[in-house]
């Protein structure tokens, strides 16, 4: 009977490695292999000699048996635990380690070379060949079911080429019951996904998860194959490729790719043409807009040009010079204005308003209500105390203007142009805030205002009037790069005047914008380190920020100069770089030393500003700021308690999020008062567009805001913060919120940039005004290829008080007090008892004021409110909080008939049986852009129940495919007359422009309508 043999020692298979055959040493390392798991630790007595027979000029094997040794030295690492040596030892041994059944040795050392490859990418060496082959064998291995994540290894080692392969082999899924965008067909008629692509583009915009260690180049070279591939197939992804354009600074290109879809698409081309005109103008500079423009006039397609009809160039420049948005935008946040101005008029008699800081409070909060729904009425019902505003209390209540009439380009103008220079205003505090009111209106867009501004920047207008004039051709040139206004800026700069100059080195930066220039940013530098003003050193240090918007490593030289450098100013404007250069990027190392400087630097501001840049530069992991600043909102020192409450506000504004208002909500009590001040504004800034559905503490917050305007005993510091906290929490008239990042995800440049500047209100008060930089309106507005917007209605799939406006804050009555109740004895009350128990025996009826409990239940049941639906109508022009996108489908234009009537409208879903809800169908209309679909909605839902949709801009453009005239929403003429173009201010008309009398206005605010046609201009005759 055969017995079995067991091996009980690896001593004789390592006795034949020393044997003089080299065959028989093959055959020893072959045996070795097969034991090796139970007998590692015996063969690792030996392992130098199974290393010295790995080396392939040691010839003591045959080139088939020197992979062999190398994959037994390799296991041997493995299982002593050294990874390292392990994966050496594999690639050495080349095919071998190939034929390796799937382990847990095989994966771990799979795992080992795809860490040394992606560490060897970032350090800029070369990647070694094994290392490659081994990682592109698992790309591809894995790019059928996981091709998502084989995409995420080929962008971490920088493969292109396995990025285009991955593509070119997906498959579209077939989703079925959804019509949105997922796939297109390429020109072989393959169905690529196109997902893979749009998820590519994500991390190459983003800038976060690892991508901030990709070079300039390789990030260029990305976004150019994906645009090639998007091209491919067809129809083409525009709204990708459009954000490709901007990434890549191509504005040549984007005004191309504009003139062939007019030119040779036909009708969808032109419709796709004034889409991707309206996604630019959201997204892209003001510098790429004016060559983008530039480059469709030489095409032909200008408004006087030759190509086309007439009024396909009028509505083409109308979407790409901003005015058909900014109109569109007007009329929606004047038509759903629900600023509640009894929150300002209660603001208004708290506050001492004889005080400077709390008229600027009132002015601010104001301007923060009412941004862009050109409603004044309540300076208009408030004259007398506009008219105890003085100095640059006066300034600011003048700028406010501009905020109230942002985008107004035509009738904004009216009502500032009594404050410019030559007109009725007596103040040069008036005449510089109707300046820079001038720029708030206009902002980004400087053709308008640009006349009358650069006029006053010359030598001898008084240096209030240049101030207001350089911060309003600023706002209204951001990221121009226009040299000339630059010229004349640094010409003010140079006047050494601590007025005047400091609004230029602000003023330099906003015109640079994320353009920086060696020249200019060695004037600058050199300029702060010769002038004795702080405000012009800090102006200076600030702007030098904004010209690093977006380098990244670019910037690394300013850094290292500004944060070494022994003047705590230019440390403090350091700090601002880091925020700019590596807005959104949360790059570790940046984080690292912003967290350093936080904790060491000698100077309070700068720690302050050290802990605000965390908030710029982790706002797309918003999630992530509670955590990182959780320590420091603790810390002793009350500067960087303040940095801490203004970081979690900019990062998280509009999110809602717990536990950066669990964060705040102690440091609402802080013993000092500059803390509870950003707390009270980050707050505001955390719950704008929350409703308590969503967030059930904002009802709470919002009467501590009150609560602490109206206390007479609060700190005037913290009364200011709440008064600010109370207009930004209702910005726009409850219709616009705060977000550094697009609806596309990119970062918004200029939220960025007016939310840096916002910060150094600290410093001066009117630069408070930029926050309106970052308010954004809350909508989707459908419009039709000529303008119109038809009446159709999205379907919000969830319950309609989850979104709805906040409920109207009621004024509480003081209670009379009451008449105490007499007292009863003892003996009165047990008399009554015996009385009252005799009639029932008696069989008397009860007091009647007893009622049955059935009786009580059933008059309960009647009172009940009727149940509400699970989902409600969105009109066109209505609002949209970011928050619902995710819950919203559309938009339809028909209703079905059989369906209750009383579904068509937002308001009135609440009132309808969630059992029946509307079937809404698109019969005539198709949008371009999906905000999203039921099909989506139901079929690919995502873990937290909210759809998938496609990303879509605030302006969506509708393919009309029926015929003959159909209802639509009315614009309103009165905010621009029809056929009316915004005309530049010049200065001749400044000068011949009256002011009407104060008079009028008062006559004007008492009519019964202030929603009518804007009426006539005032200004209030301040004293000088």
């Amino acid at each position: 009977m055969p017995v079995s043999t067991v091996t009980t020692s690896a001593a004789g298979s390592l006795a034949l490695l020393r044997d003089d055959d080299r065959d028989i040493r093959s055959y020893a390392l072959s045996h070795l292999l097969s034991i090796v798991p139970q007998f590692w630790a015996e063969i690792g007595e030996d392992l130098p000699l199974i290393e010295s027979l790995a080396d392939p000029q040691s010839g003591e094997l045959p080139p088939a048996g020197q992979p062999l040794a190398a994959l037994l030295c390799s296991k041997v690492y493995f299982y002593l635990g050294e990874r390292d040596e392990a994966v050496e030892f594999a690639l050495r041994a080349a095919g071998v380690f190939g034929e390796e059944p799937q382990s847990e040795y095989k994966e771990t050392i799979v795992a080992g070379c795809i860490d040394c490859a992606i560490a060897e990418t970032q350090s800029g060496q070369p990647v070694d060949p094994r290392l490659e082959d081994i990682v592109a064998g698992v790309i591809k291995a894995g790019a059928g079911q996981g091709a998502k994540l084989a995409i995420g290894l080929a962008l971490s080692i920088r493969r292109l080429n396995l990025i285009e392969a991955i593509y070119l082999d997906s498959r579209a899924p077939d989703v079925p019951g959804s019509s949105s965008r997922k796939s297109a067909t390429s020109a072989d008629g393959t169905l690529h996904d196109e997902n893979l692509l749009r998820y590519i583009l994500s991390e190459a915009v983003g800038g976060v998860g690892g991508t901030d260690a990709w070079p300039d180049e390789f990030r260029r070279d990305l976004l150019t194959l994906l645009l090639g591939l998007f091209k491919l197939t067809t129809p083409s992804d525009y709204n990708s490729i459009a954000q490709i354009w901007v990434q890549l600074d191509d504005a040549l290109a984007a005004g191309d790719g504009i003139v062939d879809l007019l030119e040779q698409g036909g009708k969808s081309g032109q419709l796709e043409a004034y889409q991707i005109g309206y996604d630019l103008v959201e997204v892209a500079p003001q510098g790429f807009l004016e060559r983008l423009r530039a480059r469709i006039a030489e095409r032909g397609w200008a408004k006087d040009g030759t190509v086309g009809t007439e009024d396909q160039r009028t509505m083409l420049e109308g979407i790409v010079d901003g005015s058909r948005s900014a109109q569109l935008f007007l009329n929606f946040l004047k038509k759903n204005n629900q600023a509640d101005l009894s929150i300002l008029k209660t603001t208004k008699e708290s506050l001492d308003d004889r005080y400077s800081l709390f008229h600027s409070a009132i002015t601010f909060a104001h301007a923060y209500a009412t941004i862009g729904t050109t409603s004044d009425k309540f300076m208009r019902e408030n004259l007398d105390w506009l008219g105890r505003a003085s100095n640059w209390a006066k300034f600011s209540a003048t700028a406010a203007l501009g905020l109230i009439h942002r985008g107004s380009y035509i009738n904004g103008i009216r009502v500032v142009r009594p404050y410019l220079p030559g007109g009725a205003a007596p103040s040069r505090y008036s005449e510089g805030g109707g300046l820079f009111a001038l720029g708030l209106i206009y902002a980004g867009r400087k053709e308008g205002p640009e006349q009358v501004l650069r006029q006053n920047l010359a030598e001898g207008v008084h240096p209030i009037v240049q101030h207001g004039a350089a911060l309003g051709i600023g706002v209204a040139g951001i990221a121009s790069g226009d040299e000339e206004i630059y010229d004349d800026l640094k010409n003010i700069l140079f006047q050494d005047n601590a007025t005047s100059s400091e609004a230029a080195g602000y003023a330099m930066g906003l015109i640079m914008l994320g353009q920086p220039n060696e020249q200019y940013l060695d004037e600058m530098t050199a300029y702060a380190a010769e002038t004795q003003h702080e405000k012009i050193i800090r102006s200076i240090a600030v702007g030098v920020a904004l010209t690093m918007y977006g380098r990244r490593d670019g910037a690394k030289a300013i850094i290292d100069k500004y944060t070494s450098s022994n003047d705590a100013i230019l440390r403090y404007g350091g700090m601002f770089t880091y925020a700019l250069a590596y807005v959104g990027t949360a790059d570790n190392k940046v984080v690292k030393q912003l967290l350093h400087y936080a904790v060491s630097d000698v100077n309070d501001d700068v720690r302050r500003a050290a802990v605000i840049a965390l908030g710029f530069v982790l706002f797309r992991n918003y999630t992530q700021v509670p955590r990182v600043v959780q320590l420091l909102s603790e810390s002793y020192n009350p500067h960087v308690r303040h940095g801490a409450t203004l970081a979690l506000g900019i990062s998280c504004a509009g999110t809602g999020l717990d536990a950066a208002i669990e964060m705040l909500e102690p440091m609402t009590k802080d013993p000092v008062d500059f803390v509870r001040q950003g707390a009270y504004i980050s707050l505001a800034m955390i719950l704008i567009q929350q409703t308590e559905a969503q967030t059930p503490k904002v009802a709470a917050i919002r009467e501590l805001f009150a609560k602490v305007v109206a206390d007479k005993h609060e700190d005037p510091m913290a009364r200011f913060g709440a008064a600010l906290a109370q207009g930004i929490i209702d910005a726009g008239g409850r219709n616009m919120t705060i977000s550094l990042a697009t609806r596309a995800g990119t970062p918004d440049m200029k939220a960025v940039v007016g939310a840096v500047l916002f910060v150094q209100f600290w410093y001066w008060f009117p630069l408070a005004h930029f926050l309106g930089l970052t308010f954004s309106p809350t909508t989707v507005l459908a419009v039709d290829g000529e303008f119109r917007l038809p009446a159709v209605e999205f379907t919000s799939h969830a319950k309609p008080s989850m979104f709805d406006y906040p409920s109207t804050v009621k004024v509480v009555k003081e209670e009379k007090q009451k008449k105490a109740k007499a007292a009863v004895l003892s003996t009165t009350a047990k008399a009554h008892a015996r009385a009252k128990s005799k009639r029932a025996t008696d069989g008397d009826a009860i007091d009647t004021d007893e009622k049955d409990e059935a009786d009580a239940k059933v008059e309960k049941d009647k009172e009940r409110k009727p149940a509400e639906p699970a989902q409600s109508q969105v009109a066109n022009m209505s609002r949209i909080v970011p928050a619902q996108l995710p819950f919203l489908t559309g938009p339809y234009d028909t209703v079905d008939p059989s369906a209750p009537a009383s579904v068509t409208t937002a308001a009135a879903a609440s009132s309808t049986s969630p059992a029946a809800p509307p079937k809404t169908v698109r019969t005539r209309f198709t949008p371009l852009r999906d905000v999203g679909d039921a099909g989506a909605h139901h079929a690919r839902r995502r873990p937290d129940g909210k759809a998938r949709p496609a990303w879509s801009g605030r302006v969506l453009v509708l393919a009309d495919e029926g015929e003959g005239e159909y209802e639509h929403v009315e614009l309103d003429a009165s905010l621009w007359p029809a056929n009316a173009e915004p005309e530049p201010v010049h200065e001749a008309e400044a000068e011949q422009a009256a002011a009407p009398q104060a008079a009028s206005a008062i006559s004007a605010a008492q009519g019964d309508d202030w929603d009518a046609p804007v009426p006539a201009s005032f200004e209030f005759p301040f004293d000088d």
